[in-house]
């Protein structure tokens, strides 16, 4: 697992309540696509504290997003999701990395990471 992404209304007071209580530190922030992205450091594993643009920034509470896998064979896997008729979305970030979202058969969101946070 490389890392589970939540998303949350308010980006800088979900920050300072996993800082405040866990003592987890921030170690990226970043906008994409118009969300901005704060990942946390929890110990063995990240959350990505995604704060969506207006109008989709009303997500309900206590969503989540989506669980990333980082996988060293990332084409392969293209390959078979592709071959399994799965329906996915391509993103190339700005270092040029590749990221791959996809849902499992109960529409859970996953994302395979072709080098990790």
């Amino acid at each position: 697992m490389d890392h589970i992404g939540l998303f949350v209304m308010d980006l800088a007071a979900s920050v300072e309540f996993y800082q405040d209580l866990f003592g987890f530190p921030v170690v990226m922030q970043f906008s994409s696509s118009g969300a901005e992205i704060a990942v946390i450091d929890i110990g063995g594993g990240k959350i990505e504290l995604i704060q969506r643009p207006e109008p989709q920034r009303s997500t309900p509470i206590g969503t989540w997003g989506h669980v990333a896998l980082h996988v060293p064979d990332f084409d392969n896997k293209l390959k078979k999701i592709d071959s399994l008729g799965l329906e996915k979305r391509m993103v190339t970030t700005g270092d040029g990395s590749r990221l791959c979202f996809f849902a499992d058969p109960d529409g859970h969101t996953l994302e395979l990471t072709e080098r990790g946070l």
